[in-house]
């Protein structure tokens, strides 16, 4: 099996996987392959103002 970890790198929710990611990567090492990958959204997939840009970074700890 191989597990994928899609970065976008414009995105502060993927910053937020990255100790799931470790533990992953520990919890499964030998059973299962890792690889990472950079994702690329759509530009319509973004907020639309930099208030909702705001209002998400600080629902996921970013700022």
């Amino acid at each position: 099996m191989t597990v994928t970890y899609s970065l976008e790198v414009l995105s502060s929710w993927c910053t937020g996987v990255e100790p799931a990611w470790a533990e992953l990567k520990t919890c499964y090492a030998g059973r299962a392959e890792f690889a990472g990958r950079i994702a690329l959204m759509h530009p319509s997939a973004f907020p639309p103002s930099r208030a909702q840009t705001d209002w998400f970074d600080r629902r996921s700890g970013a700022t």
